[in-house]
């Protein structure tokens, strides 16, 4: 009598545990469907290959040697490409064979300087006092 109690309650126990596990459990593991659209899936694959244009230039060993002259760490840089965005992205890959290496500074200092100076001989500013 009592192996028969035993096996009826434990077959009890297993029933109300079954039901209360499918009644408690929730409808979220659901894996969320949603439409994607051909430019969606397009852009992503356009980002994809952008990045690994821009990662394949950095590799290149006298890219990494410029970078290494002008003080910038390569592993940064790579890491600062990873978190641009997609438009970011897409103009620095489009312009990375024509974008000039830290030139033009000079210049353009030098430019602004004699704008400035032609300003103070105008008389406009009283920038440099001695002109």
């Amino acid at each position: 009598m009592k192996s028969l109690l035993f096996k009826t309650g434990s077959v009890w126990m297993m029933a109300v545990a079954m039901i209360t596990g499918a009644v408690l459990q929730p409808s979220a593991y659901a894996a969320p469907a949603g439409m994607v659209s051909t430019q969606q899936l397009v852009q992503e694959s356009r980002v994809d290959q952008q990045r690994a244009y821009v990662n394949d230039f950095l590799s290149r060993s006298d890219v990494q040697a410029q970078l290494e002259a002008r003080g910038v760490d390569v592993a940064d840089a790579q890491l600062r490409i990873a978190g641009l965005t997609g438009a970011e992205l897409a103009t620095l890959s489009s312009q990375i064979d024509v974008l000039p290496a830290g030139e033009g500074v000079l210049e353009t200092v030098l430019f602004i300087l004699v704008i400035f100076m032609l300003l103070d001989i105008a008389g406009v500013t009283d920038i440099f006092p001695g002109l």
